[in-house]
């Protein structure tokens, strides 16, 4: 992934989408982000151990303010495997279905139409109920 993003966000609220710009870079430790949206005055950073746990702060501090990125990292249906976070960094995610195999892997900073994202609460349950329906086969 570049270190650059341009990422729309959209306000659930009142339906309005604005542009926005991803900063990525990483210390020894953790991804940090830095997000960008000048035509609503907004700037924000988070950081977590891979750019997937960083986004989930970033939509964290957002969702307050009824803004959700249209990425495929905040798609209610995507989430990134063990291995995705430790050798990729959280760069990727899976889309995950109820089909039998493995899900196709996409770009967590590629863009995602608003009818799939949602909220990281919304995400995490959706990952713990694919995660039970996986085991129970």
């Amino acid at each position: 992934m570049e270190p650059t993003a341009q990422i729309d966000l959209w306000n659930r609220d009142s339906g309005s989408v604005t542009g926005s710009v991803i900063v990525t870079s990483r210390d020894a430790r953790d991804a940090r982000l830095s997000l960008a949206a000048p035509d609503i005055g907004l700037s924000i950073e988070a950081s977590g151990r891979d750019l997937f746990a960083a986004l989930q702060q970033l939509r964290l501090q957002l969702e307050p303010l009824g803004w959700i990125p249209l990425c495929n990292g905040a798609r209610v249906d995507c989430y990134p495997s063990g291995m995705a976070r430790d050798m990729g960094g959280g760069r990727s995610v899976y889309i995950l279905s109820s089909e039998p195999g493995r899900p196709p892997l996409v770009e967590t900073f590629e863009p995602a139409p608003r009818e799939k994202v949602g909220t990281v609460a919304d995400q995490d349950a959706s990952y713990q109920r694919w995660l039970t329906t996986r085991r129970s086969r």
